[in-house]
């Protein structure tokens, strides 16, 4: 195998594995803690001081989903029935938790990063060919001029 070659396919391999680095980041999410919303309940209706009462709340009214903090600084999210949408806000409200309301992330994020270790890998692998193709001398010797043995 020819010295370029080897440059080549260790420049080809570092693009698929910085690629596949990329794409594994931009995929893995922890786990959220999750509880139910029975549970929930009684978290908002806690007594002040309780280290389980609810301190703020965060909504996400298309998913129905609800990020709450509670007074020992736990953050776990609760999924909530979509008919309990205006009595969940009505009973924060009501125990003093203001709600607020998540705004949808975008979600072509994770397709941007996936595209972008394509392209890098792409250009990865085309500058290795040219590499390769760049530093080959033409033949100076042809059949036609070989010298002739006496």
């Amino acid at each position: 195998m020819p010295r370029h070659a080897s440059r080549v396919v260790s420049l080809a391999l570092a693009g698929v594995l910085a690629a596949g680095v990329l794409a594994s980041a931009a995929l893995a999410a922890a786990p959220a803690p999750t509880e139910s919303y029975a549970k929930l309940l009684t978290q908002i209706d806690a007594k002040p001081g309780d280290p389980q009462r609810v301190t703020r709340a965060t909504l996400d009214k298309t998913d129905h989903h609800v990020r709450v903090t509670l007074a020992d600084g736990s953050r776990p999210l609760v999924s909530y029935p979509s008919a309990q949408d205006k009595f969940l806000v009505d009973t924060l409200i009501r125990h003093g938790v203001k709600p607020v309301y998540s705004k949808r992330p975008a979600v072509h994020h994770t397709l941007r990063y996936i595209a972008a270790g394509v392209v890098a890998v792409l250009l990865l692998i085309g500058g290795g060919v040219w590499f390769y193709t760049r530093g080959r001398e033409p033949d100076s010797a042809t059949e036609d001029e070989q010298p002739t043995a006496a």
